[in-house]
């Protein structure tokens, strides 16, 4: 399976997508970095979607095996997907590109003009902020926990953070997106 099948019949970016490899046991192991050898499948980044395919026979045929092992993958997708996406915020700290907070965001925002602003779960939404609202500006909110962006950061009572790169605003993006996938679908 590929991504054009689930293009042509949804409106699910083709970013959107999740490689599924198969392991020399049989176990169905994500591969978000995409780097695993061996025969693989590009599943949408939908957690409804995902379990209605692991309920079917397409991926034993797929992959012409009679048995496939899944433990909890839609689990383990969502735990890696966060750990990337705050290994990504660690190393924007690091590269001086993470503004933390809305005072420091809005004054990096004026100067370089485009952000991704990631909103920690139970923070106030910046949805109703016009400062907040352009093209070049993306806004995650509720997909990560206050304590996950503390401890990306190293700092306390982190609630919003920036990035300022636009390659690491790419990456991250991508993640968040498919992220959203699974949050979104519970």
């Amino acid at each position: 399976m590929n991504k054009k099948i689930f293009l042509n019949s949804s409106s699910i970016n083709k970013d959107d997508f999740i490689k599924i490899c198969l392991s020399p046991d049989n176990k169905l192991i994500p591969d978000l970095r995409d780097n695993l050898p061996g025969k693989s499948v590009w599943l949408p980044a939908d957690k409804t979607l995902i379990v209605d395919i692991l309920k079917k026979e397409d991926l034993k045929t797929y992959f012409g095996i009679s048995k496939i092992f899944s433990p909890d993958l839609v689990s383990i997708i969502e735990m890696i997907l966060k750990k990337k996406i705050l290994s990504s915020i660690s190393m924007t700290k690091k590269s001086g590109v993470l503004a933390i907070g809305l005072d420091e965001i809005k004054t990096q925002l004026i100067q370089k003009g485009h952000c991704l602003i990631i909103v920690a779960r139970g923070a106030k939404s910046l949805a109703d902020k016009s400062f907040f609202v352009s093209k070049n500006i993306s806004v995650f909110e509720n997909l990560l926990e206050q304590e996950d962006l503390e401890k990306s950061t190293g700092k306390i009572n982190v609630k919003y953070v920036g990035i300022f790169s636009k390659n690491f605003k790419k990456t991250i993006q991508v993640d968040l997106n498919k992220l959203k996938g699974f949050i979104d679908n519970h």
